[in-house]
């Protein structure tokens, strides 16, 4: 028979979304320590499905540096509504734990209301001048492989945006073409303190999966991704609506709001008492 912690995760894999479910009815400080006890991957997996005010207590209930981790794989709309709802003092510790360039774009996005463009911009950028090559922005890029770069955006000397570049374009064009021989200059850029939905209609998405974000200064400080953008409606549409459970989720839901229920699909059984179901599917 499989451990506790197999059980749990299978459960996880195969129903996520109620997985969150089971969870956001547990008490916190019972929830909390399941998520310490089980590899972050598939903490992330259960969390990411719920809504960030009981996220969020589960989080403060949790020991730091599993919590930073939690943290730290979550989307980053999902991470940064969690981080909203938290204490300041438990935010400062949490953050504290996160990678310094991730420290940085959730402070900076703390510091924009929710529904703006700051609040979910990334500021892992890829800059470069109109003097560099198409080879020294394919290589900046493959520095950056894990922040999923689309676009490369030419600057000033004052940082000021003189055009963009998709990393499409740089991959079909000669190694040693100047940038400024390549250069998009109408591309579309947004400013961090306008409204998601002002933006989310722009006619600019169906070219770019990234656009570039200005402070009131006119400086590049970050990008918005169109998979960001989608992910923040998401959220809010979890967070701000009700949609009708399905027929296997409202038995999933019933079965969590009792104790038993609980015990049947986070606690081990034995031979003799099969979890009715899971085993089958796994």
């Amino acid at each position: 028979m499989p451990d506790t912690s197999d059980l749990t995760i299978a459960f996880i894999r195969k129903r996520p979304a109620s997985a969150g479910r089971v969870l956001a009815a547990m008490r916190p400080a019972v929830a909390a320590a399941f998520l310490e006890s089980i590899p972050t991957r598939f903490a992330v997996d259960a969390v990411a499905h719920m809504n960030s005010r009981p996220a969020s207590e589960l989080v403060q209930k949790m020991g730091v540096t599993p919590a930073a981790a939690l943290v730290r794989d979550l989307g980053f709309a999902e991470a940064s509504a969690i981080l909203r709802q938290i204490d300041p003092a438990g935010r400062s510790q949490l953050l504290e734990e996160l990678p310094r360039r991730l420290r940085r774009d959730f402070e900076m996005s703390l510091a924009f209301p929710m529904d703006s463009v700051g609040a979910h911009m990334t500021t892992a950028i890829a800059t470069l001048s109109e003097n560099d090559k198409t080879s020294d922005a394919l290589e900046l890029i493959k520095q950056m492989e894990r922040d999923h770069v689309d676009i490369v955006l030419v600057v000033n000397d004052k940082h000021r945006l003189v055009g963009a570049v998709t990393v499409t374009r740089l991959l079909r064009r000669p190694t040693h073409i100047p940038l400024a021989d390549q250069l998009d200059t109408s591309c579309v850029t947004l400013s961090a303190h306008a409204r998601l939905d002002a933006v989310a209609s722009l006619e600019a998405w169906d070219d770019y999966n990234q656009l570039p974000v200005i402070s009131r200064r006119g400086e590049v400080i970050g990008t918005l991704s169109r998979k960001m953008l989608s992910r923040a409606h998401l959220l809010e549409h979890r967070d701000g609506e009700s949609v009708a459970p399905s027929l296997a989720e409202s038995m999933i839901d019933a079965l969590a709001a009792s104790a038993t229920g609980l015990a049947d699909l986070l606690t081990p059984v034995s031979a003799s008492a099969p979890v009715p179901g899971d085993l089958d599917e796994r």
